[in-house]
């Protein structure tokens, strides 16, 4: 299950992030949302990466956040055509180009795994 590796690597750049950041005095209480990119091509299970990233977040201070993900889809280019536009597969082993059925493609999109960014609420500075 590549899924938990993604949760870990997530939640690991997300505390180094806000460890290695000058907040200026402030001290973060907890992260409230993480706003993902995801290629199509990465074939990650979105509801069993927010599972994993549920079970290893807990006693840190994204537990409980919110992830929510934004697809890409994949994008190609035909070596033989040039055609250049989003992979149409009718299943996962037909990967040929939609004008002239070449399967000499470049992928140029689609295997994305970004955070966009995370929403961070920090402590109350009066208490």
């Amino acid at each position: 299950m590549h899924e938990l590796s993604y949760a870990t690597s997530i939640l690991n750049t997300i505390l180094d992030s806000i460890n290695n950041q000058d907040l200026e005095g402030k001290k973060v209480k907890r992260v409230s949302k993480i706003n993902l990119e995801i290629g199509e091509l990465t074939f990650i299970n979105f509801e069993q990466l927010k599972f994993a990233f549920e079970v290893i977040a807990e006693s840190t201070i994204c537990e409980g956040a919110e992830m929510v993900a934004e697809f890409v889809k994949a994008h190609i280019v035909c070596n033989n055509c040039g055609y250049e536009g989003d992979l149409e597969a009718k299943d996962e082993f037909d990967v040929s180009c939609p004008r002239c059925g070449s399967l000499s493609l470049r992928i140029k999109g689609g295997k994305e795994f970004n955070i966009k960014n995370a929403v961070v609420e920090f402590e109350d500075e009066d208490k």
